[in-house]
């Protein structure tokens, strides 16, 4: 499959009333050749969408004269209609009539291994008469097919409450275990000068967070059955955008020897007796139980937990590396940021809900690392004829709604919008409220661990500020590094880290 485009880019837009413009292939053409000529046939156009609309948006908004209306990538057989003004991404998450996502929900779980024949019985909604029909069912009370039951599973576990609150407090605890000054080997990228340390921002900040996130979502268990579960996520979420991809496996992915080591782990997990799981949350039992009611085989259920391990690995770790990167860089944002969870500290305890109303400085960095550190595309498949944008769209096309777009809109964010600057959401509070600003995505797709996530990433912050003195390993010259440039040369599927080779050397002294 390629880009395939019919107009001429000079032709006037106002000519164009009733369908989308198509993007000539021109302005990807020698990209794609390049791309081709290292993959083969296989997912190429998939891939070089995603990437190049995030990492090349000038030649999109070039092309519609910069005004953000909808255009449209033509590709064999279908269109993808690509959708940056704010106005048209909120119609576009209110519209759950005529545009769906259990397309797109199914080609993931296909992604991550699931069967056919599993799929068929995932989606299936029990009735009066089935095999695995149970009047009051205590764990599907709704009587959902098992792919919505495991969505509002999920939903009900990570939204704020008491079952967010449980992992909340577990994955604060085993921070407290991992970010000590004694057990930072793992991240120490020169030997240590007593009394201090040089460490590696990046590896301190994935290491402690998926450690943590592992632990809050299946206790022990997973470390039990593998020591090295933490490095093979690692590992997997360094790929992950070849499974979304389909990638053929003889290309040699990077991503399948942690997928497989996984796989294996997940599997003895998920083969345990139900009383020596009973660490794991509320959520992973519910789906377990509800899966094996349902009749889903071994490898799919799995595959299922194998997919939402990583949701909750994804994003967390790169966010939190941007904002303690920008503070390490900012002297004057870092002491406002450090006197502010300094106050979270009451009697040598952590008071999480104090980081989340009384840290402005910090929550305005959080928020502008999110807006300009995310690379997701969320989609949705059209069902019937409709409008957006003026704009009659087909079904049985794909909209796609770069985050990246949204969050550099020049009309929104002013004429720099590039340009790291928390004053931003300082000055205009609402701005969190902004069509334009959707790093957690939206409606049906609206991510219900954004509250968590937030939790987490600031528990760490509050917790390496309160231990230890940190500031930027320089230069003999006593010159700072260059700040980091984020890694846009594979697919983005949340918040992307820094380019390979430029991590943050950070000196360490206990406090």
């Amino acid at each position: 499959m390629a880009f395939v485009g019919f107009h001429d880019q000079t032709e006037n837009l106002a000519q164009r009333s009733k369908g989308p413009s198509l993007l000539d292939s021109t302005a990807y053409g020698n990209l794609f050749g390049q791309f081709r000529q290292a993959l083969g046939a296989w997912a190429v156009s998939e891939v070089l969408i995603v990437k190049h609309i995030n990492i090349s948006p000038d030649i999109a908004r070039n092309y519609t004269n910069r005004s953000h209306e909808i255009f449209t990538i033509q590709m064999l057989g279908k269109k993808l209609y690509i959708v940056t003004a704010p106005e048209d991404v909120a119609a576009v998450y209110k519209n759950t009539v005529s545009l769906g996502f259990d397309g797109h929900l199914n080609d993931l779980l296909v992604s991550f291994g699931f069967g056919e024949e599993a799929l068929r019985k995932a989606w299936h909604t029990p009735t009066p008469g089935d095999h695995n029909y149970i009047p009051n069912n205590p764990i599907n009370p709704d009587q959902v097919n098992f792919i919505h039951h495991t969505e509002e599973t999920f939903k009900m576990q990570l939204l704020p409450g008491p079952r967010m609150d449980t992992i909340g407090s577990a994955f604060l605890e085993a921070l407290h275990q991992s970010v000590q000054f004694d057990h930072l080997g793992f991240c120490t990228s020169a030997p240590p000068q007593a009394p201090c340390k040089h460490i590696s921002l990046y590896d301190l900040c994935r290491f402690t967070m998926v450690d943590a996130a592992t632990r809050s979502l299946f206790g022990s268990h997973l470390h039990d059955i593998n020591h090295c579960v933490v490095d093979h996520m690692l590992g997997f979420n360094d790929y992950a955008w070849q499974v979304f991809f389909r990638l053929p496996r003889f290309l040699g992915l990077g991503v399948s020897e942690p997928q497989s080591h996984l796989m294996d782990t997940l599997r003895q997990f998920v083969q345990l007796p139900q009383e020596k799981r009973a660490q794991a949350t509320w959520a992973i039992q519910t789906v377990l139980q509800s899966s094996e009611h349902v009749g889903i085989d071994l490898e799919s259920r799995t595959s299922v937990l194998l997919m939402m391990f990583w949701a909750a690995n994804s994003n967390e770790y790169n966010i939190a590396f941007w904002v303690i990167a920008h503070l390490l860089y900012d002297e004057v944002l870092k002491d406002l940021v450090v006197q502010e969870t300094e106050a979270a500290w009451q009697s040598g305890a952590l008071d999480i809900k104090y980081l989340f109303s009384h840290c402005p400085n910090l929550e305005a960095i959080f928020n502008e690392a999110l807006r300009l550190n995310g690379g997701a595309m969320v989609s949705r498949i059209v069902l019937e004829k409709t409008i957006i944008g003026g704009k009659e769209l087909q079904p049985g096309n794909a909209i796609i709604m770069p985050s990246r777009q949204l969050h550099t809109n020049e009309k929104v964010w002013g004429s720099n919008p590039r340009e790291f600057n928390p004053s931003r959401f300082l000055k205009h509070k609402t701005m969190t409220r902004h069509s334009s600003f959707r790093p957690f995505g939206g409606g049906i797709t609206y991510c219900p661990g954004r509250v968590l996530a937030k939790h987490q990433v600031y528990g760490l912050i509050a917790l390496l500020f309160h231990r230890f003195e940190m500031s930027l390993v320089v230069g003999e010259d006593g010159k700072k590094p260059e700040f980091p440039v984020l890694n846009d040369t594979t697919p983005g599927l949340g918040i992307t880290g820094p380019l390979k080779g430029m991590d943050v050397k950070v000196e360490v002294r206990e406090r």
